[in-house]
């Protein structure tokens, strides 16, 4: 009988600092770049009515002999009952003994990895004086973009936007006892001029800003579309703005916020610059001015769940954490 270790959220929040979930994601993009995963497209579900998406993400390291499958759901309503509007469990494979080690608590994982690649195109992209933060977004993907974007930024000020006032007042009075950074709502749109750095995890279907309301030189995380449908960006941002991406067949073929300005033909394709892991490896260059617009989009890729869950997975069972069951 096989051992597995099941860990939960909490556990993985005790386990892993968003510092090192960056140092992570930072390794695992760079390894995806070099073609050392292997990661088919992941596979998306909303069988016709857009109300919850099922998403199938399968991926192979090769040199660490690790598997992963992700299985996500994701509602567009409001979840009833106070479930997240994000739920899943990644299933980590030994591929050596085709066995089943581990079982980690998928939603949590999601927002940290997230939160992580944003945090890796922060500490490359934006302007190191950054110290205005924009969040649209006060979910559960919204706490780790704000703490990933801290970790790499000194955030003096931060506009946190969403639909729910609750949910913003929820994410102010969380982090306002946790840190220093002057919190306020996004009351109107006139303070992006102040951002130094928009992050945006929100399910909108229409842009959630104007090309022309932008700072120069600010930098964007785009995490929020990952359908067709999907929009948080203004079409013309791609006419100005240089874009980066966490990969570059998922990003083209999923997201709205590319997907749309290439159908309109107001995509200008010299501003694509390529994967943020060949930025990483000095492959491509990145921010070459103080005013040059910066765009991080990503949809979420297998690769990054893989290299948490099998982070975390090894630091679990040397501090003797988590759950052991057999099968």
């Amino acid at each position: 009988m096989q051992n597995i270790k099941i860990l939960t959220s909490e556990e993985i929040k005790d386990l892993v600092s968003m510092k090192e979930a960056i140092d992570v994601m930072k390794l695992a993009f760079s390894d995806l770049s070099m073609g050392k995963y292997r990661m088919p497209v992941r596979t998306v579900t909303d069988f016709g009515n857009g109300a919850i998406s099922l998403f199938f993400k399968p991926s192979f390291l090769p040199q660490e002999e690790r598997i992963g499958i992700k299985l996500l759901s994701q509602t567009r309503n409001k979840p009833s009952q106070g479930s997240p509007a994000i739920q899943g469990i990644m299933v980590l494979i030994d591929s050596a003994t085709n066995s089943i080690i581990g079982l980690l608590d998928g939603s949590y994982l999601t927002a940290l990895r997230t939160g992580a690649a944003s945090g890796i195109a922060t500490r490359l992209l934006s302007r190191s004086e950054s110290s205005v933060l924009a969040l649209f977004g006060a979910g559960a993907q919204g706490y780790t973009q704000f703490e990933a974007v801290c970790c790499e930024r000194d955030i003096r000020k931060a506009y946190i936007y969403d639909t729910s006032s609750e949910a913003a007042d929820r994410f102010i009075a969380f982090f306002k006892a946790k840190t220093d950074v002057e919190l306020l709502h996004g009351a109107d749109l006139s303070s992006l001029r102040e951002a130094d750095i928009i992050c945006t995890a929100t399910n909108s279907g229409k842009p959630l800003f104007q090309t022309d309301m932008l700072k120069k030189g600010v930098h964007i995380n785009a995490i929020g579309s990952y359908k067709p449908q999907m929009h948080e960006l203004p079409d013309d941002l791609f006419s100005v703005a240089s874009l980066y991406v966490d990969h570059k067949d998922s990003c083209f073929s999923e997201s709205g916020d590319i997907i749309t300005p290439l159908e309109k033909g107001i995509f200008n394709h010299d501003n694509y610059k390529g994967e943020i892991g060949e930025l990483i490896s000095s492959r491509i260059t990145g921010r070459i001015s103080s005013d040059q617009i910066t765009v991080f989009k990503s949809v979420g890729v297998a690769v990054q769940d893989l290299a948490m869950a099998s982070f975390a997975y090894r630091k679990a069972c040397d501090a003797g954490i988590g759950q052991d069951i057999k099968l």
